[in-house]
């Protein structure tokens, strides 16, 4: 297949994870970034002062799954070299299992479960620098695209042949290209770009995820060893409140803490304050932010607006435009605080690779063929973060009215099967992680998107190792993991939010 020309729009992890995947197989990639802010000269220097407008999450925790993990082992390993070499560390389940079940035999697959402990703005620079380094790629930043260029003809699907873009000196000028990826995320202002060559509207469908968050980062002191964290993520959901803890790269974590947004008081945690006296509430996060274990290297970040967003480029077998498809979080972005974003980006980029090697002649092909990995790879996740997310929401209402939403029965005595559900989750797979090595497998490759969502409630062996454990949650001792919600607004009261 001859080598094309593709334009990228966005340069963050997601048009990069594209350059890197379509340079690689020799077409020629120029990627346009909107930011004009100058790259600093190391990842040290681009935690402190890299101010990335467009990519806002550069502030937030990440997690970095096996999935993303695996597409740079086998794609790039000298990008991966590059990321140990800068501190970031390999996370893998089969030293969690040797803790947690030392007898507990490994099988075949462990060893895709690695996870990438890494911050979000060190992966992005390493990256970033990593794709310059290559010499195949034209990066320009400070260049935002205003719209596309196109060939059109009555009756025929409009052909993307370009981009029209604003340079930093305020001039305008045409880009040609052979292909359009749209990475610019989930402002995308694709709903705009196509119906003005033509196209009939994007079809969006929006749901919101529930939450707010907030997140500040923290670094262990020299000497210092760190308390565990399983898997380089571990949590609390206190119904109200969750806190996530994440491992970064150089000795780095970060602390995120999520909220309803219909609770208005919790949105104590989105100032210093607030989010100081929560995490000194929650036993685990006070662990790891004792002054004798780390100190603070940020201020406290928040994200709000959050919904989980789908887009149709493709309808009725047909798609929109020919030329012009779309990566990561402009075509579908899910709640951030299940950390699945910049890992489907590469996924999609990747398929996109292999589509264009197949396909790159014939555009139409092209477009049904990259379609139908979206509906494969992305799309059940999509709709798994929505009804996830929709559940929460629940959750979160029912404990604000003072109801208990885990409870198994209705007040006639019949069956409540989501209050069940939701217990079965608590009481049986969280605790049964850490007791059957099987479902903590399971879980895993669940969690780190190498099976396929809905899998392990199918599957006999986690379904009856979630029950067993269920079954035996009134022998185990009861584990506080934080304060009720009106002992933490009772916290709140005393606070001095101009501190």
């Amino acid at each position: 297949m001859p080598a094309r020309h593709v334009l990228v729009i966005g340069g963050s992890v997601a048009g990069l994870g594209v350059a890197l995947a379509l340079s690689g197989r020799g077409h020629r990639v120029t990627v346009l970034e909107a930011d004009a802010t100058p790259m600093p000269a190391s990842h040290t220097e681009a935690f402190e002062r890299w101010r990335r407008k467009g990519s806002p999450q550069t502030r937030h925790s990440h997690a970095l799954l096996a999935r993303l993990h695996n597409l740079i082992r086998d794609h790039a390993p000298d990008l991966l070299e590059k990321l140990l070499a800068c501190g970031a560390q390999e996370l893998r389940f089969s030293d969690r299992l040797r803790e947690l079940f030392p007898d507990a035999p490994l099988e075949a697959g462990d060893e895709d479960l690695v996870a990438l402990a890494c911050r979000r703005i060190t992966f992005e620079w390493i990256l970033r620098r990593h794709v310059l380094d290559t010499g195949l790629v034209d990066f320009r930043d400070g260049v935002a695209v205003t719209r596309l260029e196109a060939r059109r003809s009555a009756g025929a699907t409009p052909v993307v042949e370009g981009v029209w873009v604003t340079t930093p000196d305020g001039g305008e000028s045409l880009l040609r290209g052979d292909l359009v990826v749209d990475a610019s995320g989930r402002h995308s202002q694709l709903g705009q770009w196509l119906p003005a060559i033509g196209t009939p509207p994007v079809r969006e469908q929006s749901s919101p995820c529930g939450i707010y968050y907030t997140s500040r980062f923290y670094r262990l002191l020299d000497g210092v060893e760190p308390p565990a964290l399983e898997g380089g993520i571990v949590g609390a959901d206190l119904g109200y409140l969750k806190v996530g803890i994440f491992a970064g790269d150089s000795r780095v974590f970060s602390i995120t803490l999520a909220a309803s947004p219909s609770d208005t008081d919790m949105r104590r945690i989105l100032r210093r304050p607030g989010f100081e006296a929560a995490v000194a509430a929650v036993p685990m996060a006070a662990e790891w932010t004792s002054p004798a274990i780390s100190e603070p290297v940020s201020d406290v970040h928040g994200m709000a607006k959050l919904a989980n967003t789908r887009r149709w480029l493709v309808e009725n077998g047909e798609p929109l435009a020919l030329g012009f498809v779309a990566v990561g979080d402009s075509l579908i972005h899910t709640n951030p605080i299940v950390g699945r974003g910049c890992s489907l980006a590469w996924t999609s980029a990747f398929d996109l690779a292999a589509c264009l090697d197949e396909h790159g002649g014939d555009l139409r092909a092209l477009a049904l063929a990259y379609d139908a990995c979206v509906e494969r790879h992305l799309v059940p996740w999509y709709e798994l973060q929505v009804a996830q997310d929709a559940d929460a929401i629940e959750v979160a209402e029912a404990q604000q009215r003072g109801e208990d939403p885990y409870l198994t029965t209705n007040p006639d005595g019949s069956q409540n099967g989501k209050g069940f559900l939701r217990s079965l989750i608590r009481d049986g797979l969280v605790p049964g992680l850490r007791e059957d090595p099987t479902l903590a497998r399971i879980f895993s490759r669940t969690i780190h998107l190498l099976d396929a969502p809905g899998e392990m409630m199918k599957n006999p062996l986690a379904l009856k190792a979630m029950m067993d454990a269920y079954e035996r949650r009134e022998q185990r001792p009861k584990t506080v993991l934080g304060p009720s919600r009106a002992a933490m607004l009772e916290r709140f009261a005393t606070l001095d939010d101009a501190a």
